[in-house]
């Protein structure tokens, strides 16, 4: 199914401009907030809290926010992520995996709830959201389909800074003081947190590039930030096939380019789930099953078929891999084999899904103590038993659309904060389960 080789070992294929001196760790940066300060959790995007609290079973809504009552742009809606006093997710994203998306144009927004209510706090418009809010400090950090990157204060919303980075802004990851974000052509941008300020920027360039026939590549996800690599995937644009999607890992002080790794992707995906390190070893998902590969040159590891193209985001606990792709599924991290799946009903593809009430689960999962958070639900950690809540095979539930494929929860996840589940459905509705009672 797939067609791999290493593209190179130090710059070979992309190219890496260094705008500045090179980006060190800086101590005195300020950290991401506590609680759920960006998707995927850290930086890593392991999607694991090892410190935090899961809600109990069967926890009551505290509060739901429809987002189309207050912006009538359209689109669906980001992630969430949480500090301890608001909720902030992005709406009016484009829906392009979508088989009947949203009516939306290009318009949309952030919106901070107040944490305990879901009251709205504040709101900052974007010409064309393009991904989800980051947190750092007392601000956050957001992307627009303008090219835009911004700096918004945590409480009010004011701009601190705006810095241009050319094309359709994706989700960032911050760590060490510095946000590392891709954009729409596929190039990896390092930028300072507190002045906006660029310090590196690495674009993967073929001969359509080099022509000036358009981009090549493009991007979607965010990057998974390790120690010394920030990863990244990019995909082809391509056509006719085969289409393809680049692995590679970038120095995290230079952006140069340490290696890359070309896969096959055969259901040209539109949305590329985002990748997650952990301990020297980068889990991807393509069409067709989750690869573990080196972190240090981007060998395969090993290789877990999950048999269908729409997968999450892998969400990486202390000894299994968890992933949605119509199931969920706990693999384990030294072998690769299968744990356990929570078997989902739903049909395969989009044309069966008419007419059925089931959706398929290809949102991430999220591991906080001893449960799997999917959906607006859980599942047991040890076993995959389904413990509350609907996690996406429900037959009736107020939060999927019945019939609908790959349009429940952002492939990025909920937020687990505050002894509290929030969690998002693509066209629009955030809903609390758990945590303090506002009444």
């Amino acid at each position: 199914m797939q067609r791999r080789r290493v593209l190179a070992a130090v710059c070979g294929a992309g190219t890496a401009g260094c705008l500045g001196e090179e980006c060190p760790s800086r101590t005195d940066a300020d950290p991401p907030p506590e609680s759920w300060p960006m998707p995927g959790f850290d930086a890593a995007n392991t999607g694991l809290d090892p410190d935090g609290d899961s809600p109990p079973d069967d926890p009551p809504e505290r509060w739901r926010f429809d987002a189309w009552e207050h912006d009538d742009h359209g689109g669906v809606a980001s992630a969430p992520v949480v500090d301890d006093e608001r909720v902030y997710v992005v709406y009016g994203l484009s829906a392009p995996d979508d088989r009947f998306p949203p009516e939306q144009d290009d318009e949309g927004a952030v919106f901070a709830l107040e944490e305990a209510t879901g009251e709205l706090e504040w709101e900052h418009s974007l010409s064309d959201p393009s991904g989800a809010p980051a947190l750092v400090g007392d601000g956050l950090v957001v992307g627009d389909g303008d090219g835009t990157l911004t700096r918004l204060e945590r409480r009010g919303g004011d701009v601190v800074w705006e810095t241009d980075l050319g094309a359709a802004v994706r989700t960032p990851a911050v760590a060490d003081g510095w946000c590392y974000v891709q954009t729409d052509d596929g190039r990896v941008f390092a930028v300072d947190v507190d002045t906006g300020e660029r310090c590196w920027d690495d674009r993967q360039k073929g001969i359509r590039d080099r022509l000036g026939l358009g981009d090549e590549h493009r991007a979607t996800g965010r990057p998974a930030v390790g120690d010394e690599t920030v990863v990244v995937l990019t995909g082809s644009n391509d056509d006719p096939p085969p289409w393809t999607v680049l692995v590679r890992g970038l120095d995290k002080e230079s952006g140069s380019e340490r290696w890359a790794i070309e896969l096959e992707d055969p259901a040209r995906s539109s949305m590329l789930p985002s990748p997650a390190v952990a301990d020297g070893t980068v889990y991807v998902a393509v069409p067709g099953e989750l690869q573990a590969r080196s972190v240090e040159d981007g060998s395969r590891e090993w290789t877990f078929a999950t048999g269908v193209d729409a997968t999450s985001s892998p969400t990486v606990g202390e000894d299994a891999v968890y992933l949605g792709a119509k199931n969920v599924y706990a693999v384990d991290r030294d072998t690769g084999e299968e744990r356990w799946r929570h078997v989902n009903l739903a049909p395969d593809d989009d044309e069966s899904s008419s007419g059925t009430d089931r959706t398929p689960i290809t949102g991430a999962p999220v591991v906080v103590g001893d449960r799997v958070l999917v959906g607006f639900g859980a599942l047991d950690r040890e076993d995959g038993e389904h413990r509350w809540g609907a996690v996406g095979d429900d037959e009736e539930s107020d939060y999927f659309e019945g019939g609908s494929f790959g349009r429940e929860l952002p492939t990025d996840g909920q937020a687990v904060a505050n002894g509290a589940l929030y969690a998002t459905t693509r066209w629009g509705r955030l809903a609390k389960f758990g945590g303090d009672d506002a009444s």
